[in-house]
C-alpha cells in the first residue's frame, strides 16, 4: 500500500484507511474467495447444501450465510463463497468432489476485501459507486465497479450500515485510494435527501 495511507485505530474496524463521522474504510483479513458452478440436477444441489450448511440462494444477487459461510448467487447457476481462508481448502475440495474440480475455482488470492461501515457508509460508497444502493437489504449484494474497478459489493447489515467490496488484488490500492478520498470529503453527497420539486 501506498505511504499516502495513513492507518489508525480510530475505530473497531482493523487497520482503519480512513474515518468520518463515525463511519470507517478499513482494508481487512482476506477471505477464503471460492467460485463455483454446478449443473441443474437436485440431487447435486443437496449435496453441495450438506457441505455448505444451508442451500445456495437462488434469487438475482441474494445472500445467504450460515456457519460462518457466506454465499453470494452471482449468475444463473454460479455462486461465490466467502469464509475464513484457512477454511477454503477444505471446502474446495468437498466440493470439487460433488461438482468436478473444473466448476470449482479457489480465488482467495486473486481479491482484496475493504468493508465500509457506519453512519455514512452508504453516502461514501455513493461518491465511487454507480449502482443505486438504497434498495438493497441484509444478504443482498451486486455486481458493480468501485472507482471504475469491478466489484462484488455486499450488504453485510442494514441496521449497522455494514458493506464488504471484494476488489481485484491488482487494483487494491486504487480503490483504497478512492474510497479513502471519499471519506474524507465534506459535506453531504445529498443523493438520498428527499429532492424539492423544480419550479414550475
Amino acid at each position: 500500500m501506498s505511504e499516502e495511507l495513513v492507518w489508525n485505530d480510530t475505530l473497531a474496524a482493523p487497520r482503519s484507511l480512513a474515518t468520518r463521522d463515525n463511519t470507517a474504510v478499513a482494508l481487512i483479513e482476506d477471505f477464503g474467495i471460492i467460485d463455483i458452478a454446478r449443473p441443474p440436477r437436485e440431487a447435486v444441489e443437496t449435496r453441495v447444501a450438506g457441505i455448505l450448511g444451508t442451500e445456495l440462494p437462488m434469487e438475482p444477487w441474494q445472500t445467504v450465510v450460515a456457519d460462518a459461510i457466506r454465499i453470494a448467487w452471482t449468475g444463473p447457476l454460479r455462486w461465490r463463497i466467502i469464509c475464513a481462508r484457512d477454511r477454503a481448502p477444505e471446502l474446495r475440495t468437498a466440493l470439487a468432489d460433488v461438482l468436478g474440480a473444473e466448476r470449482v475455482s479457489d480465488l482467495s488470492g486473486a481479491f482484496s476485501s475493504f468493508r465500509i461501515v457506519g453512519a455514512t457508509a452508504r453516502e461514501i460508497l455513493a461518491r465511487v459507486c454507480p449502482a443505486d444502493l438504497r434498495a438493497l437489504d441484509d444478504n443482498s449484494a451486486r455486481g458493480t465497479t468501485l472507482a471504475g474497478v469491478k466489484t462484488l459489493l455486499v450488504l453485510e447489515s442494514r441496521d449497522a450500515n455494514a458493506w464488504l467490496a471484494l476488489v481485484p488484488r491488482s487494483f487494491a490500492e486504487h480503490v483504497a485510494m478512492a474510497l479513502t478520498e471519499a471519506a474524507r470529503t465534506p459535506g453531504s453527497l445529498a443523493l438520498f435527501a428527499p429532492a424539492e420539486p423544480p419550479p414550475v
